[in-house]
């Protein structure tokens, strides 16, 4: 789908973001034009910030971290060739520079080189054994590669070392639903969405998955949250709407519908709604009307 292409490309994302912004280089010379090429690339000006890696590194051939820089500049020009051909050379300039790993595996696999993408992270695995990202990245390539079983393996791990890590829940989500394992994937997208409450594309696979099982009403319920956290206030009404007509004891549905109502300022519905579902015994409607001082007792559920 469409979507774990784009979701998997944004967990790789983290390990291309996640050096620090500096320079530390003995040639004072090449540090200065390496931290120009920095400015220049906070301001999107790739082709200013390249010309001055490339000084950078005639200063100082060996200089690992501007050539690595230089490939972030060449991504932004959208030379991919350029690109992994800098990445590289900061790895054979410094055979241990995490990051320059992480983003020639993403560089790799982008364009589906999935193999050696997958020895890509291996690498970046024997350096950082602790590293979340680099089992999480492991797995996407594994996931392209079409080894459902094996990147399950390392998105477990992923999790294992890091017990918040959202993509890695939901590439875990997607490579159990590739798998048809739909209870699990629905756990895994779950788990995204508790890590990370607006997650607005988990709330979209756990509905299509759902659907797929026949559970009607839960998905209506979280394409709604979907449409919320898109901002599509509207939409997530009728999806919430059509989902507690098709369940009328669906209490979390009734819920869902009270809040967007009232991030609408449709206060009456918003309070229509609350007591239906706290009158279906749902505990957080009971809690905001209970500190509003609105009681709910006597409300009967459609």
């Amino acid at each position: 789908m469409k979507t774990i292409g784009r979701i998997f490309f944004i967990a790789l994302l983290i390990g291309f973001s996640t050096s620090q912004w500096h320079c530390s280089n003995s040639d004072k010379e090449a540090e200065y034009e390496c931290f120009k090429g920095e400015t220049y690339m906070r301001f999107s000006d790739f082709k200013k910030s390249l010309a001055s890696f490339k000084k950078a590194t005639d200063l100082k051939s060996d200089y690992a971290e501007a050539y690595w820089r230089m490939g972030t500049a060449y991504a932004g020009l959208n030379n991919a060739a350029e690109m992994e051909k800098s990445y590289r050379l900061a790895i054979e300039k410094d055979p241990n520079f995490l990051d320059a790993y992480y983003s020639l595996g993403l560089a790799l696999v982008a364009k589906g080189n999935h193999e050696e993408g997958i020895k890509i992270y291996s690498k970046a695995i024997e350096l950082k054994p602790d590293s979340a990202l680099g089992y999480n990245n492991l797995g996407v390539a594994l996931h392209g590669k079409g080894d459902y079983d094996k990147a399950i393996v390392e998105f477990k791990k992923s999790i294992e070392k890091q017990k918040t890590f959202t993509e890695a829940y939901f590439n875990l989500g997607n490579a159990y639903a590739k798998k048809n394992e739909l209870p699990n994937a629905i756990e895994a997208y779950t788990k995204a969405t508790q890590t990370r409450t607006d997650y607005s594309q988990a709330y979209f696979e756990l509905a299509v998955t759902y659907n797929k099982l026949g559970r009607n009403a839960e998905a209506l319920n979280n394409f709604g949250l979907y449409y919320f956290w898109t901002n599509n206030y509207t939409s997530a009404v009728e999806q919430f709407s059509r989902a507690v007509a098709l369940d009328p004891k669906y209490a979390i549905g009734f819920n869902n519908l009270a809040f967007v109502y009232s991030k609408l300022g449709a206060n009456a519905k918003a309070i229509e709604n609350y007591k239906i579902a706290a009158s279906l015994g749902y505990e957080p409607a009971q809690q905001i009307l209970t500190q509003n001082k609105i009681t709910w007792a006597d409300n009967k559920s459609k």
